[in-house]
């Protein structure tokens, strides 16, 4: 299965959804139309003109969302969304009141989002939610560091049903960069004038700076830890210089990050990365240890670690001995 790019549409009327839904780039494969946002959701017209297969999205703000109407209001736009042929994406908390209501699971995304913390046990929760028979089940948890990324990674390398795992928040970037790279990821979220929840990507951005294309099947993956903003200028010249060696098939995906920490390597060979560095100027070394590390070979049993300082040619080189052009 390959994952699909969604991009969560936030606007106050259907009609200025669906102008924003007509404008997007043909990588686009599902829409979200976050009905919570809207001062008068029509799921009618929007299940009717929207140009890309939908998810409906009522979120209260309980949960994150915006919807400040009745609860039974709320219930209500969700049912008529689960009388489309579209995707709805219902709350752990509100399903079992909607159960009787749906005749189509396999148009259902059951979801469960935690805003403050990363959740511990991803396998428990996702068995608990499979049960009731959704089509998708969706688990979201806060990123505080980049070592969360590896919780949802982790889950999604097991998970044998279709999933959507996030790591919510700056820190959380590297799990929507990198679901591509597991089979069962259903989808991952981008933004397009503004974003619906921390750390989407805007959909532009995505496609043309990070290459979303490129990143499920690049061979080899090569990760550059920068600083944030990311220095793209050196990405482009890096990228250069890997296609001529490691052939166009390999990618370089930039991720900012503050620190490399053990489990944020350990979520990068999950995501069967080939290996990753960092430029000599960017001030950044594993957690555990206060020796400099320039690069880490990913692809071996037991990764290898370049700890001098590196030139591009190094670099290249240190990544060539496993992978030959």
């Amino acid at each position: 299965m390959s994952t699909h790019l969604a991009v969560a549409i936030v606007a106050d009327t259907p009609q200025r959804a669906l102008a924003k839904a007509r404008s997007l780039p043909p990588q686009v494969a599902l829409v979200e139309y976050r009905l919570d946002m809207m001062t008068v959701p029509d799921v009618a017209l929007l299940a009717a003109q929207t140009p890309l297969p939908a998810i409906f999205t009522c979120r209260p703000i309980a949960q994150g969302g915006s919807f400040a109407g009745s609860e039974r209001e709320r219930k209500e736009i969700l049912l008529r969304a689960l009388d489309t042929e579209h995707l709805v994406d219902v709350e752990i908390d509100t399903v079992g009141s909607l159960t009787s209501a749906i005749r189509r699971w396999d148009r259902v995304i059951i979801s469960w989002h935690e805003f403050t913390t990363m959740p511990e046990d991803w396998e428990t929760k996702g068995k608990e939610m499979r049960k009731l028979g959704p089509a998708i089940i969706k688990l979201v948890g806060m990123a505080t560091s980049e070592k969360d990324v590896l919780l949802p990674l982790a889950w999604l390398a097991k998970v044998m049903h279709p999933a959507i795992a996030i790591a919510m928040g700056a820190a959380g970037v590297t799990s929507r960069l990198l679901a591509p790279r597991f089979s069962n990821a259903f989808l991952t979220f981008a933004s397009l004038s503004r974003a619906s929840a921390p750390g989407q990507l805007p959909v532009h951005e995505l496609i043309a700076n990070y290459g979303f294309a490129q990143i499920a099947n690049a061979t080899p993956l090569l990760i550059m830890f920068t600083p944030h903003p990311i220095p793209w200028h050196q990405v482009r010249q890096y990228r250069r210089v890997i296609n001529d060696h490691l052939g166009q098939l390999a990618w370089l995906l930039p991720i900012p990050v503050h620190a490399v920490s053990h489990q944020l390597i350990m979520a990068l060979r999950l995501a069967r990365v080939h290996g990753a560095f960092r430029l000599p100027d960017t001030p950044l070394a594993p957690t555990s240890s206060s020796a400099p590390i320039f690069a880490w070979q990913l692809s071996n049993h037991n990764p290898i670690l370049l700890s001098d300082s590196p030139t591009p040619e190094r670099i290249i080189a240190f990544f060539q001995q496993d992978h030959p052009a």
